[in-house]
């Protein structure tokens, strides 16, 4: 049977593939955006965990801020969500994201959505381009100092012979995206390490194809620490669990990103008009207590 061992055993080396490093996060507001793969959470929680865990002697402010459905293209199917809504644009919220959180790095991994799950198009292809670029100047001109671009997950899909395979139309995307070479801009190549570990494994990531289970969100956790330069340890995911550190950021997480999100404000089913944050941040602060009072022994 295939295991994914050399694949974790190579995301492990630890080189950053950039001048940034893990610990040029610390002290910074520090955003991810994205689909439903980072408003589920599941990376974001696993990044934090590790940020955390590896470095006790450095703080840490993390906003999981993705929308379900959301693209940076603008495009959606004619009957998206059996014809309820169409899908919503990053672009509807990122103005008032910008202004509110005031991030100065933003990680953001769209794509998945954005080919619309259709063959490759020149028009929906130069349609995520654009949203690509107009992120990138919108966070600049907003004072975003790093904006990390993380390539599209698989489409977790084994295709018969002659028949259409999604992937292909993310393995374009990626690669377009490899290509940039902008000031302050990075890419991380989600997309490859995802299908190496992918053809490594006799098992799926994504039961539907597209969302990973744990293990698929812990590998992208890892892809991100590794291309920063973070030394992961080779753990399972139930002593991942089973740690009461992972349970506090787990919570902090949640209960950030779903009340920012209210904050901002976002159209998709319906409009969610922006509301007051409320007690969320010295929520926020109470459980970082105890995530801190668990790192000083350890």
């Amino acid at each position: 049977m295939k295991t994914g061992k050399a694949i974790i055993v190579f995301l492990m080396i630890g080189f950053p593939l950039f001048a940034q490093n893990v610990t040029s996060l610390a002290g910074k507001k520090v955003v991810f955006l994205g689909d439903s793969i980072t408003q589920g959470g599941g990376y974001v929680t696993f990044t934090c965990y590790y940020l955390e865990k590896l470095y006790p002697q450095k703080n840490f402010d993390i906003y999981g801020l993705g929308l379900s459905s959301e693209t940076v293209s603008g495009l959606s199917e004619e009957n998206h969500a059996g014809g309820a809504f169409p899908r919503p644009c990053l672009f509807e919220r990122l103005g008032r994201l910008l202004e509110r959180v005031k991030p100065d790095v933003v990680f953001a991994c769209y794509g998945i959505n954005d080919g619309i799950y259709k063959p490759l198009d020149a028009e929906r292809f130069a349609a995520f381009r654009n949203g690509v670029t107009k992120l990138i100047e919108q966070c600049k001109a907003a004072g975003v100092e790093e904006i990390f671009l993380i390539t599209p997950p698989i489409f977790d899909f084994t295709p018969k012979a002659g028949e259409f395979n999604y992937d292909s139309v993310m393995t374009e995307y990626a690669a377009w995206e490899m290509t940039l070479k902008i000031p302050g801009v990075h890419v991380i190549d989600l997309h490859t390490a995802m299908r190496k570990a992918r053809d490594a494994r006799n098992e799926v990531f994504s039961k539907d194809r597209v969302h990973p289970g744990d293990e698929g969100h812990l590998l992208m956790a890892k892809t991100i620490l590794a291309a920063l330069g973070a030394r992961v340890p080779d753990e399972t995911l139930a002593e991942i669990n089973a740690d009461p550190l992972f349970k506090l950021v787990a919570e902090k997480r949640a209960l950030r990103s779903a009340n920012w999100m209210k904050n901002i404000g976002y159209t998709r089913e319906k409009t969610v008009p922006p509301q007051p944050l409320g007690t969320t941040e010295a929520d926020a602060a109470r459980i970082q207590e105890k995530i801190n009072a668990l790192r000083r022994h350890e």
